[in-house]
C-alpha cells in the first residue's frame, strides 16, 4: 500500500505582509562599575556604559561602567503564538529602544559620544539588586562578577552602536545571530550585557525604574508567520496540497522529492506559477502521485 505522502515545512519569508510586533519591558536591570567593584546599582534610575577615560560633569574620571538588562519573552511568544500558531512564526527584527540622559546631573556618571557593543548572555543567573548611585549595596551583580557571567563561547554580538551624546530617544536595530532568535523563540529570560568599546564613551540612558514609564527601555521583536504546506490529501493518484501564510499575491514553485537531504535544486517541480491571491492557497495536482511510486514523498514551497 502507498503510504501518504510526508509534508515538509519550508520558510520563505520574503515578501510576507502579515507581520505583527510586540513591545518587551525588562524585568530586571543594573550597572557596575570599575572604581566600586564589589557593589551593586540595581536600583538605580539611569543605566550606565562607560570607557575609562569619560569623565563627569566636573572632569572626573569614574572608571569603566557595564550594564545588565533582562527581558521575559514568555507573553511575546504568546502572542505571537496565539496571532500565528505554535511556533509557527519566525522573528524578522529586534529592536533596542531607551531614552538616553545626555547631561546627567549625578556625577557618579560619566558623559561623552561614543562607541559601545549590546550582546546577548546565555547565562541568566544574576541578580538585579536594590544599589542606588547614593547607597549602593552588595545584594546583586557587581563588576567583580562579570567574569563568572560572560562566555565567548556561548555569547553572541548583536551589534556595535554609537550613542548620541544629548537627551534623545534611540533605536538600536540588533543583529538576529541563531542563538539570540532561538532565545526568544523560547519564551523565557533574554539578557543583554551592554559595554563600551570606546574609552571615551559615556552612555546613560533611563532604566526600568524610571520614573516616566514610556521612557523606560523596550525591546521590540518583529515577526512573520512561516509560510508552508500545512495540508495534504490524496485521491487516488490526485494530490491536494494546502499552503497557509503565504505573501498576498505572490507565486510560488511546488517541489517534490523522495531524498530529504536533497540540496533544493536538485528537488523537482510539480507545479509552477502558482499564484496566491490572499497569502493562502489549495492546490490539487492531477496525477500527482504515481500508483506505483515510492512510497513516502516529500514536498516543499518555494516562493518564485
Amino acid at each position: 500500500m502507498k503510504l501518504l505522502p510526508i509534508i515538509l515545512l519550508t520558510v520563505a519569508l520574503a515578501g510576507s505582509t502579515r507581520g505583527a510586533t510586540y513591545t518587551n519591558s525588562p524585568d530586571a536591570d543594573t550597572f557596575v562599575r570599575s572604581n566600586a567593584p564589589t557593589l551593586n546599582y540595581g536600583a538605580a534610575g539611569a543605566l550606565s556604559v562607560s570607557g575609562i577615560y569619560a569623565t563627569n560633569a566636573t572632569g572626573v574620571t569614574n572608571g569603566a561602567f557595564d550594564s545588565f538588562i533582562r527581558f521575559n519573552a514568555a507573553a511575546m511568544m504568546i502572542n505571537f503564538n496565539g496571532a500565528f500558531g505554535t511556533n509557527n512564526w519566525a522573528v524578522t527584527s529586534a529592536k533596542f529602544v531607551v531614552t538616553e540622559s545626555g547631561a546627567p546631573t549625578q556625577t557618579l556618571f560619566n558623559r561623552g559620544k561614543g562607541a559601545f557593543e549590546i550582546r546577548w548572555v546565555a547565562n541568566d543567573n544574576w541578580t538585579e539588586g536594590t544599589g542606588t548611585p547614593n547607597i549602593p549595596t552588595t545584594d546583586g551583580i557587581a563588576y567583580n562578577g562579570e567574569p563568572a557571567l560572560l562566555n565567548s563561547s556561548t555569547d553572541a554580538s548583536l551589534g556595535v552602536f554609537t550613542n548620541a551624546g544629548a537627551n534623545a530617544t534611540l533605536s538600536f536595530p540588533l543583529g538576529l545571530p541563531p542563538a539570540f532568535t532561538s532565545d526568544l523563540l523560547a519564551g523565557g529570560e533574554v539578557d543583554f550585557f551592554l559595554t563600551a568599546t570606546d574609552p571615551k564613551t559615556g552612555f546613560t540612558f533611563n532604566s526600568q525604574n524610571f520614573g516616566t514609564a514610556s521612557a523606560r527601555p523596550f525591546l521590540i521583536i518583529s515577526a512573520m508567520p512561516i509560510p508552508g504546506i500545512t495540508g495534504i490529501s490524496l485521491n487516488t493518484t490526485n494530490l491536494t496540497l494546502t499552503a497557509t501564510n503565504g505573501a498576498a499575491g505572490g507565486t510560488y514553485l511546488v517541489l517534490a522529492s523522495t531524498n530529504l537531504t536533497l540540496p533544493t535544486l536538485r528537488w523537482t517541480p510539480v507545479a509552477t506559477n502558482v499564484l496566491s491571491a490572499s497569502g493562502d492557497f489549495t492546490l490539487t495536482i492531477t496525477n500527482g502521485v504515481s500508483a506505483s511510486g515510492p512510497a513516502q514523498e516529500f514536498f516543499r514551497l518555494q516562493e518564485q
